[in-house]
């Protein structure tokens, strides 16, 4: 086997942070003041590209990986299971053993799979490479709340860099492991999501995540996942200045990311920057039959910014993207509605003209009120009526289009769900100061699973097979999140609903339906 360090299954780059530029305001509505970075890439792409690597304010960096190693001295011996990478035959996957086959109605690795044809059955490896409170609330209340440690940026900026490294790689190392995949294989899942943050590959100066590891454990995770067969989607998870300003972009606060200044487009820049070889390195036959969707940026708040803008970021991301792989070669691309809805993506990116790419949409009841506020029934049969139109209309519309992220809440009492120190809509304790839902809502032991009754499991029952039925009008699902520490949010934890019965113990075989329920509500 090749040594690991000749290998290009490393790329080796500058490990020193990318310098930022000064921030300015631009017109918001003057294409032609796009600062020289925007209008450089746009100009030179082909001929960067043909370098092998696109670069427009920085050196890319993805780090160094030690294949068949430890990720370092403090990591488990898990990496030893992880096996050397021979790329002198580049047309075929030496040293990697690509017929494991998750389940008898998925294709084994080595075959293709059918997108749009065989419904993707996915679940979130959320909170792990990207810290969120409400999945994993421990490391966030080791601080009194008075300090203000609210999102990954403050919780490394107040550990400060040794001892961020040390906490945040003990949390890599135990929050997902191999069993969890071993489980996931045996739930009917075939597709596993998980996403990554921009620091992973691509730190940026100024900005005190910690940088680099967590690229070693996504390929961890990658290899355990092809162990047992399961297909993965990696996703970029934060952009340089954050997306959408919430936490689980890395940093709470204002939207730094295509905001109409030329920092915020530097920061467009810087992501394309971090995706193009990210993709590219999938993209190689040592990784290609196991990571073969990729979701460009999760949840950019398209609906604050400027959407002529995102679309044409998104056409450029693609472009970047393609001619690194060229056509028919690569990744599925990814690519979310930012909240404006699919009807406005209609006709954007043409599968007859656009290479294998996806409308990813996430479906939630909790953040509208009229939703939360309908009787049971009406909510575990909603997902029926609406959602599944919505689903096959956007199919005809832009192509293939799928669910990302959905869950069994119908309030949003979850603990931390919509930030620390804010409270929830549901029973009026939300910071925006409208009244509850009801009267008598309240949050109190909504999160006790332990005394649910049964009926109400029922409920969740029905409500999580619906929306599973409907999702595959689309291309398939993941659920959000596969799990939360100690079950602390259960509305969100596919392992505790799996282990409790009211989620399917096999995805694919389910009890309720959508068969009956076709009319759309007015």
């Amino acid at each position: 086997m090749t040594d690991p360090r000749d290998s290009d299954t490393t790329l080796e780059m500058h490990k020193e942070p990318i310098e930022r530029g000064g921030e300015k305001d631009l017109p918001l509505s003057s294409a032609q003041q796009q600062p020289p970075a925007a209008g450089f890439f746009r100009r030179n792409k082909k001929k960067l590209i043909a370098l092998g690597v696109v670069s427009i304010l920085a050196i890319i960096i993805i780090p160094s990986v030690v294949i068949g190693t430890q990720v370092n001295d403090s990591t488990s011996q898990d990496h030893n299971t992880i096996p050397s990478v021979n790329t002198n035959n580049q047309t075929s996957n030496t040293g990697f053993d690509d017929s494991a086959q998750v389940n008898a109605e998925t294709p084994p690795l080595n075959e293709h799979f059918r997108y749009g044809v065989d419904p993707i059955r996915g679940v979130n490896l959320g909170g792990w490479l990207v810290l969120e409170p409400f999945i994993t609330p421990s490391i966030f209340e080791q601080f009194d709340p008075s300090e203000g440690v609210i999102d990954e940026w403050t919780l490394s900026e107040k550990l400060g860099p040794d001892e961020a490294k040390r906490q945040i790689q003990e949390h890599y190392e135990t929050f997902v492991t191999e069993e969890d995949f071993k489980k996931i294989a045996q739930m009917g899942i075939n597709h596993v999501r998980i996403p990554t943050g921009h620091w992973a590959v691509n730190p940026i100066e100024g900005e005190p995540f910690v940088p680099n590891i967590a690229w070693d454990y996504l390929l961890k995770g990658i290899q355990w996942a092809r162990k047992y067969g399961i297909r993965v989607m990696v996703e970029l998870h934060t952009a340089p200045g954050s997306q959408n300003g919430w936490n689980h972009s890395g940093r709470v606060g204002t939207i730094g990311w295509l905001n109409g200044t030329k920092q915020g487009y530097e920061n467009a820049a810087l992501t394309i920057d971090t995706v193009v070889p990210m993709v590219e390195f999938f993209s190689r036959p040592q990784w290609a039959n196991v990571v073969t969707m990729f979701g460009v940026l999760n949840e950019p708040a398209i609906y604050k910014l400027d959407v002529q803008r995102s679309k044409q970021w998104y056409l450029d991301s693609y472009d970047a993207i393609r001619n690194v792989t060229g056509e028919g070669k690569g990744p599925y691309l990814t690519y979310h509605e930012g909240f404006i809805g699919l009807p406005k993506w209609k006709g954007f990116m043409p599968n007859t003209t656009f290479d294998r790419t996806v409308l990813e949409t996430h479906t939630y009841l909790i953040f509208d009120q009229g939703l939360v506020s309908m009787s049971r029934n009406a909510q575990s049969e909603f997902p029926c009526r609406d959602w599944k139109k919505d689903l096959q209309q956007s199919t005809e519309d832009f192509g293939h289009t799928m669910v990302g992220e959905f869950s069994a809440a119908t309030n949003d009492c979850a603990k931390y769900l919509n930030g620390m120190g804010i409270g929830a809509r549901y029973d009026g304790t939300f910071t925006d100061d409208k009244p509850a839902v009801c009267s008598n809502c309240t949050c109190t032991g909504s999160e006790d699973w332990q005394n649910w009754s049964d009926e109400y499991k029922q409920f969740l029952n029905r409500f999580i097979e619906r929306q599973m039925d409907a999702f595959e009008s689309g291309i398939g699902w993941f659920f959000w999140n596969f799990k939360t520490e100690n079950h602390v949010n259960p509305h969100w934890d596919y392992l505790l609903g799996w282990e409790q019965g009211w989620v399917p113990k096999y995805s694919g075989n389910r009890t309720y339906t959508c068969a009956g329920i076709t009319e759309k509500t007015e």
